[in-house]
């Protein structure tokens, strides 16, 4: 596989058919996921069912649709393409009903589903159909983290934060605010199952800080943005249809730019474990 640095962090693939695959060649890529973040790939043409056949060599897809759970109970069934992928679309369905985030382009920083424990750590995003003009953009916290002061790091390793969806601001689904709801604090400085450390920063979703009062709390918050936002820590990804990236997620975290035809366009989103590589 031919990797090439799209900044000092990011990285693109371009001679590998994702259909074409090995199991050698996608532990490969799972593992630079890990340890770099993003990986992108370009002009691929590929089947839901090819999507789920790459992810499965790297590890365990999430449920959308669970065949083991009664059909009335999912409640995610119009997001879903078969039973491991979201529809990111504005796009209505044959039932006029809009995909994930259909109702809006813009999501500042977050992870998805950053308050769920049990959230799967890889992510996959593949540009089905009018994706051109629209950006997401990633950001690395690992590097941030490693670039950070040792006073900063001494400050802030046994800080804890709460997460949470605010419903009505960025997720009107009434199931995403239940769902992913809990009072179990995370620790900012988060190592993860492959043993990078950096920061769990999801800063939209972010509700508070355990024992630090709302002065504290807002002063390290700024701090920390602040840092993490600096131009050398994020990846801009210029859609185009046939691109994926692939995304570990609780040490990085994304953000979706404006964009005036949600309608047409449609992303495939997988999360998924790792649980082939370690």
């Amino acid at each position: 596989m031919k990797i090439n640095y799209l900044n000092d962090w990011a990285i693109q693939i371009d001679d590998l058919d994702i259909r074409n695959a090995t199991e050698e060649q996608a532990i490969e890529i799972g593992k630079l996921a890990i340890s770099n973040m993003v990986v992108v790939f370009k002009k691929q043409s590929l089947t839901p069912e090819d999507e789920v056949a790459f992810c499965s060599k790297i590890g365990k897809g999430q449920y959308i649709i669970d065949p083991t759970q009664p059909k009335e109970g999912q409640r995610t069934e119009h997001l879903a393409v078969g039973n491991h992928i979201l529809r990111v679309t504005g796009q209505k369905n044959d039932k006029g009903e809009e995909g994930l985030f259909g109702h809006t382009s813009a999501l500042d920083w977050h992870a998805n589903q950053a308050s769920n424990y049990e959230r799967d750590p890889l992510i996959w995003l593949y540009g089905v159909e009018g994706t051109a003009g629209s950006k997401t953009s990633w950001l690395n916290n690992i590097a941030s983290y490693e670039a950070l002061s040792d006073e900063m790091k001494e400050e802030i390793k046994d800080v804890k934060i709460t997460l949470g969806y605010k419903s009505g601001s960025y997720s009107p689904s009434k199931f995403f605010v239940e769902h992913h709801a809990t009072d179990k604090p995370f620790n900012l400085v988060h190592t993860n199952d492959a043993g990078h450390t950096g920061l769990y920063f999801p800063f939209l979703q972010i509700l508070g800080m355990v024992d630090k009062t709302e002065e504290q709390f807002k002063d390290l918050m700024q701090r920390l943005i602040e840092h993490v936002t600096q131009p050398q820590f994020i990846y801009d990804h210029h859609w185009e249809d046939g691109d994926i990236v692939l995304s570990e997620q609780w040490l990085s975290i994304h953000k979706r730019w404006e964009f005036d035809k949600m309608d047409q366009r449609i992303l495939h989103r997988l999360a998924f474990n790792y649980e082939n590589i370690l």
